[in-house]
């Protein structure tokens, strides 16, 4: 899908969600996540464009964003691109009403908490371990626990660098209260191992209350490859 043309309120709302999380994500999110935020250089001021961030992420990482309509794609679309090293971003953004929280990923999620991180080929390894691993699953359970070990790394995770706990996920990356509460310190955190989230369900229609918190980029696919590599390993 080409560019398309958003709506001045469209802009106009990027601009307020940019405003309000860059000074947070500065503080509290992860090293990584910053090192990708500032290689990518998004505008501040409104919604970037297809061809800005195709003309960033492929050198980068090998990665193509792809532009849906599809307000929330389901896991199985999802990792279809994922496995042609695709991501996809929705053309929704969100309500000026919704702007500290939205229960839908919208296009500032997508864009804001997903793509600085698909500047460093080291963060686009992890995510590729996901999809050959969801092709090759035989049971629901095992899909589910592959979407459940996702949701608490990369989209809710956090991190701990030089001894302090940051923010890691794109979910908490893009949010308000929620990533100030993770970021703060101020829910239950327990250690991402597959002991600990192997059959937790996820939260997605609101806010968390319990996260859990990897210690580095290798530990966390370290942990996702001792359940994620011997499925991938059927195909």
């Amino acid at each position: 899908m080409q560019d398309i043309e958003f709506t001045p309120e469209q802009h106009k709302t990027w601009a307020e969600l940019y405003r309000r999380q860059e000074p947070k994500v500065r503080q509290h999110a992860s090293a990584l996540y910053l090192e990708g935020f500032d290689k990518l250089q998004l505008p501040s001021e409104e919604i970037p464009t297809l061809l800005y961030l195709n003309s960033k992420i492929p050198a980068a990482s090998g990665w193509t964003v792809v532009r849906t309509d599809v307000r929330f794609t389901d896991a199985d679309e999802w990792y279809k691109f994922f496995d042609r090293h695709e991501f996809l971003v929705t053309n929704y953004m969100r309500s000026w009403e919704e702007l500290d929280w939205t229960p839908e990923p919208d296009m500032f999620h997508d864009i804001f908490g997903h793509l600085p991180f698909f500047m460093l080929p080291a963060y686009a390894e992890l995510q590729e371990m996901f999809a050959p691993a969801f092709f090759a699953s035989e049971t629901d359970e095992e899909r589910e626990n592959i979407k459940r070990l996702a949701w608490y790394s990369t989209e809710f995770g956090m991190i701990r660098e030089n001894g302090v706990m940051k923010v890691f996920g794109t979910g908490l990356m893009s949010g308000g209260d929620e990533f100030v509460n993770a970021a703060e310190g101020k829910l239950e955190y327990e250690a991402f191992t597959l002991d600990n989230v192997l059959g937790v369900e996820k939260v997605m229609y609101e806010q968390h209350n319990h996260l859990y918190v990897i210690e580095s980029l290798d530990q966390c696919k370290a942990e996702l490859a001792k359940y994620l590599g011997p499925i991938a390993a059927r195909s």
